[in-house]
């Protein structure tokens, strides 16, 4: 695990944008889901969904982002798990929760942003709450970080009890496999919760960005058969060795090191060559 969280920082220290992707692809281009039952095939990062369902623009709980970039589609799991989640939410904080990208129309690599969320089971959910107007929804560039200027320190202004809420409600939903979070986030709850009271913070996975949002990854729905879940997550809480790892300067690159070659498309699996051809 070490040497795991190692390599990941180098990449990071190599490329502030590790988690982008820049490329252009025809899954990017289609606009309407592939008929048939909802099925999602291969992993979050190379997978797609076939009978996609789209979340509506606002429901109990929630408003969508950004609907203009056709993000909104996923397994009907995936909108049962927002749909339950916004209503906690609603039900806890009196607010609406922000929801941002899911997957499109039939999943596959994006031309920009993620490098997951590709078969339906992902979501990304702001840390500030709504409401807020469709208007500025549709406009919005940069939602606030919940770190300080520089991103070294936590701002407990804006991460305080609801945003702490937010991650507890989505972490112990059956369906939720892992919450991703900045790992400076997940270092302010282990400091700061009680022993006694942590034990959800399983699911909280440290990662770098994720500083304005979290992201949730649902386990592959029961009729998904070709949907590969992760790993399970280690036991414990987290707060351990592996997180402190992300805290250590990464070593000095090498100024003879290759320049790293763009993104490349991943290589899906056969099944979703029909999923994208389907008229």
């Amino acid at each position: 695990m070490r040497r795991l969280v190692a390599a990941l920082l180098i990449g990071l220290a190599a490329s502030p944008a590790v988690a982008q992707t820049r490329y252009d692809t025809p899954w990017a281009h289609v606009e309407t889901p592939a008929p048939g039952p909802a099925r999602s095939i291969g992993g979050p990062a190379r997978g797609c969904i076939a009978g996609a369902v789209a979340l509506p623009a606002e429901g109990e709980g929630f408003q969508v982002l950004r609907r203009w970039r056709n993000r909104f589609w996923g397994n009907p799991e995936l909108t049962r798990f927002i749909t339950r989640f916004g209503g906690e939410v609603a039900a806890t904080l009196k607010r609406p929760v922000l929801i941002g990208d899911m997957s499109q129309p039939r999943g596959g690599p994006m031309a920009t942003g993620h490098r997951s969320h590709q078969m339906g089971v992902d979501v990304d959910i702001l840390f500030t709450l709504g409401p807020m107007a469709a208007s500025a929804r549709e406009a919005l560039k940069d939602p606030p970080s919940m770190l300080r200027p520089g991103g070294l320190s936590v701002d407990g202004g804006r991460f305080a009890a609801a945003q702490v809420s937010l991650l507890r409600l989505a972490a112990r939903d059956a369906d939720v496999a892992r919450v991703f979070v900045n790992f400076r986030l997940k270092k302010q709850l282990c400091d700061t919760l009680p022993a006694g009271n942590r034990a959800w913070l399983n699911k909280i996975r440290p990662w770098a960005g994720h500083d304005e949002h979290f992201h949730v990854r649902l386990r592959c729905p029961a009729d998904s058969p070709a949907c590969e879940d992760q790993d399970g997550v280690p036991p414990g809480d987290g707060c351990d060795e592996t997180l402190d790892a992300w805290f250590r300067p990464p070593p000095p690159p090498d100024p003879n090191a290759p320049k790293p070659p763009p993104p490349k498309i991943p290589q899906l699996p056969a099944a979703c060559d029909a999923v994208l051809n389907t008229p």
